[in-house]
């Protein structure tokens, strides 16, 4: 049985910074609100040694690892001894390296980090990644106005993903939910409108999303944050707020991938 059956734990495992591991982590558990999982960082892994104890620390806290380790001999190391030891365990680089040796002909280096040069590229990105775990649903409002770009959307309009996807890109991004008979926060009026962009979907294809989530969540189907009728009243609500804040430009996000909606909104930011 766990140690910390009150926390689950995720350990972001990297021969590297860990920051790509720990963001994939992080992207993936803005999927599930209501699951509060402690994201923690084991950078700078290069002994069996050190997997081990990581192993353990997994075993005994009941948690999951995600490793992005690029040495071969490491990555199958960690599989196996979080097999043996009934922890779970996510790979996110060897599928992804081994892909691109069939593709390329050729074998990936075994450095690891070279994904991280020290370049004004690599910092600029990990500094929007930051700013984009730090302004995430509302959070980081006295900081607002440092943003590149304001996310405006009701629940479930991709808001937290996209943030992510253009931080990645190197985009100071923030995101704040338009809820329905709640005032919008008075630092997103007093911000350049032209760092604002709103996301709308289609309610029809919104209902069904809710409605996935609360059967997944265990909740009724009644309850009016699936219901279609309280769908179409949000949805106009949250466009009387983007009429308010100027006539800011609005993106539908309905059956887009996120690098497509992304792209909309650099392209409507004139990035």
């Amino acid at each position: 049985m766990p140690n910390n059956a009150s926390r689950q734990m995720i350990y972001a495992v990297s021969d590297a910074t860990g920051q790509l591991a720990f963001s994939l982590a992080y992207a993936a558990g803005q999927q599930f609100p209501r699951q509060k999982a402690v994201i923690v960082r084991r950078p700078h892994i290069a002994s069996s040694e050190r997997i081990d104890k990581i192993v353990q620390e997994a075993q005994g806290s009941g948690g999951l690892i995600v490793f992005t380790l690029v040495s071969d001999e490491l990555r199958r190391y960690l599989s196996r001894v979080a097999a043996e030891s009934h922890v779970s365990a996510v790979d996110v680089m060897g599928p992804l390296l081994e892909t691109f040796t069939k593709f390329l002909h050729a074998d990936p280096s075994d450095r690891p980090g070279l994904q991280y040069q020290l370049t004004a590229e690599y910092f600029r990105r990990n500094e929007a990644l930051e700013f984009a775990v730090k302004h995430d649903d509302s959070l980081g409002l006295d900081t607002l106005h440092q943003a590149d770009m304001i996310l405006l959307g009701i629940s479930r309009t991709s808001k937290t993903p996209l943030s992510i996807y253009l931080a990645y890109r190197g985009f100071k991004v923030a995101n704040v939910p338009i809820i329905q008979g709640a005032p919008l926060p008075l630092e997103v009026r007093e911000v350049d409108g032209k760092k604002l962009v709103g996301l709308t979907i289609q309610a029809d294809k919104l209902a069904q999303l809710r409605s996935s989530r609360l059967s997944k969540m265990g909740r009724q189907l009644a309850d009016d944050y699936a219901s279609l009728e309280s769908i179409r009243e949000e949805l106009s609500a949250a466009r009387k707020v983007f009429q308010e804040l100027g006539n800011i430009p609005v993106v539908d996000v309905t059956g887009k991938a996120i690098e497509e909606v992304a792209s909309e909104i650099l392209s409507l930011l004139g990035k």
